[in-house]
């Protein structure tokens, strides 16, 4: 049993791994680029997210605003040491 989450864990890391790849070498194009900003302001990437009043409207910013910190975070991912990772496997 506990080999079995331990797979299942490993597989889950490294389909995050191979996620974050194929989003950086999208997100590094100039369309792509393009993309990112256009994301970052429909998402409210740097601005408050609180509507005043209302718990839902806040509730719903913050859920769009995650959708471009995941993005972010995932571009923060050291590419190289993931390929290099891969090499040795």
């Amino acid at each position: 049993m506990k080999q079995e989450v331990e797979l299942e864990l490993k597989k889950r890391a490294e389909e995050k791994r191979n996620l974050a790849i194929e989003i950086q070498k999208a997100l590094s194009t100039a369309h792509g680029k393009k993309l990112l900003e256009h994301l970052s302001s429909i998402c409210k990437e740097h601005e408050p997210t609180y509507v005043d009043q209302n718990p839902n409207g806040t509730a719903y910013r913050e859920g769009q605003r995650s959708i471009i910190l995941n993005l972010r975070a995932m571009l923060s991912k050291n590419v190289n040491k993931v390929i290099q990772e891969k090499a040795e496997l």
